[in-house]
């Protein structure tokens, strides 16, 4: 999945929860005041409240993608998203992102994100499989993946080579929280490198996912339901 710099992302609508499977790309779209309403009652962004989602890796240069709904090599079991999609986020997520990358570059490591913005409808199939709160959202309110304000992301080494952590992405077990002190020295030392960086660039960690990290104020954010839109 390769991107042009200065390419930005426009989304339209998702009607009914379908259109899973669209590409994922085009121009960034305004958005407007009335998203911040929505946000407290969970309801989807209408027509002229979707907030803005831009392609992180136009942010993040050497980002890596290993987006795991894009394939069926997740808790699902089956692929959600288009293989074209991207890692989409709002402004102010992608300019943190870059931040705690910057931060971890010297050290050795880049980010790679298993996943960004995620269509409401998504929240529904997670939620069917495993509707238990903490680890997955109720779509009723709206996960902050809904609304472009997480990310869900690991480190690799500059030459792209994985790095040791606690578990593997999605493991819904006490060895995925930030306080587990099992496993090895080395996966435990990764996740607070990881960790520090995030913290450092803006981001709030989730407890019981060591690999989840939201804006602090993402809960705000207005509930996106809105297709990965092909590129014009």
């Amino acid at each position: 999945m390769t991107t042009r710099l200065g390419l930005a992302v426009v989304l339209g609508l998702c009607v009914g929860g379908e259109a899973l499977a669209q590409d994922a790309g085009a121009q960034q779209a305004p958005a407007t005041a009335k998203g911040k309403s929505n946000a407290a009652t969970g309801k989807s962004a209408k027509p002229g409240d979707i907030a803005p989602l831009v392609d992180a890796m136009t942010v993040v240069e050497d980002l890596a993608l290993d987006l795991k709904y894009a394939t069926a090599d997740n808790f699902l079991k089956k692929q959600v998203y288009p293989d074209t999609a991207r890692c989409l986020l709002l402004p102010e997520s992608a300019r943190k992102l870059k931040a705690a990358a910057d931060a971890l570059r010297p050290k050795g490591y880049r980010l790679k994100v298993y996943d960004c913005y995620r269509p409401r409808a998504v929240q529904y199939e997670m939620w069917k499989i495993m509707p238990v709160p903490g680890y997955v959202a109720d779509p009723k309110k709206g996960s902050n993946h809904n609304r472009g304000g997480a990310v869900d992301l690991t480190m690799v080494t500059l030459e792209g080579k994985e790095v040791e952590m606690p578990t593997p992405f999605d493991t819904f077990t006490p060895a995925a929280h930030h306080g587990y002190a099992g496993g090895t020295e080395a996966s435990r030392q990764h996740r607070e490198v990881l960790r520090e960086a995030m913290e450092g660039a803006g981001f709030a960690p989730n407890r019981m996912e060591w690999w989840h990290y939201d804006l602090p104020d993402a809960k705000s954010r207005p509930v996106l339901d809105v297709p990965f839109a092909p590129v014009k």
